[in-house]
């Protein structure tokens, strides 16, 4: 695996200066504010479609387009309502002082559908649990609850298990001692998880280990074996492993990330290889973001970690943003929840309008694009 990728680079910045930061379709800004993706009274310009069968290999039959403008089968899942979102900090198990911290950031008042799902989310090498902080709200707008982890992480011989081990104290801690605030607006019956570079692998590692969860969103996720000695905690997943994928994923993959001096995400450990692992029996989407770069997932364009990869153009950073925080709606809608007409987001008309406004690589692109190793 390649020695340059985000992994290692931002290991050794962090070392060095202790960082502290903010289909098969082939296929930061105000947290309150409405988001910059809007065409008249829709974010796509596109009418809703009608509900489709959720189908498996993630080609279920999602229903025809409406006419633009026309009524959406389902709300826009770019366009977040007005809700207020508030947040819980507390500590993973056991608890103590020293113990990495936990943020919930969840709809208050609750929305009528409540109980609600849960997406358990960790975020990327040299970052932080609330570098993301625009992108939980949206979803937690939308009814999910969302826990952002701290973990471990060590330069010289990081655990790229480390994520994992925070994302499982949190489902245990919010399913057997939740605090008053989440109590009765928490389904821990239906829970995802998601993470950001390692944090994605570390997502799908937990999957491929048979947690109990139910689905998984991987923002770029990297399979880079980084560390000066070879060690088990940071085994190569893809293809070694990949092939006992059991559950729903959506993966989210960055145009920019394997470009540059710097490849943040080198080609033959990006999105594209776990995708193609992934069993063609099990529900599972890539999309790739155009002109998007790696560390652009992080709210802020000008943090300090996000100048070690290459990125898009600041002025197309919030509105891709919002592209990749509505397709995880669509998708965590689709999965958790059961709402077919979300589809339409991840394999059908609302999508190909994505790819022509060139907001995501079009099917013969994201080939190319896959193609490269």
């Amino acid at each position: 695996m390649s020695q340059t990728s985000e992994a290692g680079l931002v290991g050794v910045i962090g070392a060095l200066t202790l960082v502290v930061t903010c289909t098969w379709a082939a296929g930061c800004g105000n947290a309150d504010g409405a988001d910059p993706l809007t065409t008249s009274t829709s974010t796509t310009g596109l009418g809703g479609g009608g509900n489709g069968g959720f189908g498996t290999g993630g080609s279920a039959g999602a229903g025809g387009a409406g006419g633009a403008g026309g009524a959406p089968s389902v709300p826009d899942p770019f366009q977040p309502p007005a809700d207020n979102v508030d947040v819980w900090t507390g500590k993973l198990p056991p608890g103590g002082l020293l113990d990495h911290d936990v943020r919930v950031y969840f709809p208050n008042p609750a929305p009528p559908n409540a109980p609600l799902p849960l997406l358990v989310f960790a975020h990327g090498t040299g970052l932080g649990e609330n570098a993301y902080e625009d992108t939980f709200r949206h979803l937690a707008k939308f009814g999910t609850i969302v826990a952002s982890v701290e973990y471990s992480y060590n330069a010289i011989s990081p655990n790229h298990h480390a994520p994992a081990d925070s994302m499982l104290g949190a489902i245990e801690l919010l399913g057997q001692n939740p605090p008053s605030e989440l109590e009765s607006i928490l389904d821990v019956s239906r829970v995802a998880v998601g993470g950001h570079g390692l944090g994605a692998k570390a997502a799908l590692w937990m999957a491929l280990e048979g947690a109990d969860i139910d689905a998984v969103v991987a923002f770029d996720p990297i399979d880079d074996d980084e560390g000066i000695l070879p060690s088990a905690q940071r085994p190569s997943l893809t293809p070694e492993l990949m092939s006992s994928m059991a559950i729903p994923t959506l993966y989210l993959g960055s145009e920019l990330g394997p470009t540059g001096i710097i490849k943040c995400v080198p080609h033959e450990s990006n999105a594209c290889r776990f995708f193609e692992a992934t069993p063609s029996e099990i529900s599972s989407w890539l999309m790739v973001l155009a002109g998007f770069g790696h560390l652009q997932f992080v709210d802020g364009y000008n943090c300090l970690t996000c100048l070690t990869c290459t990125r898009g153009e600041e002025t197309e950073h919030a509105a891709t943003q919002v592209v990749a925080r509505g397709l995880t709606v669509a998708f965590l809608k689709a999965t958790l929840e059961g709402e077919s007409g979300y589809l339409d987001y991840l394999e059908g008309p609302a999508l190909q309008q994505l790819r022509d406004n060139g907001r995501v690589l079009d099917e013969q692109e994201q080939f190319q694009f896959c193609a490269e190793q």
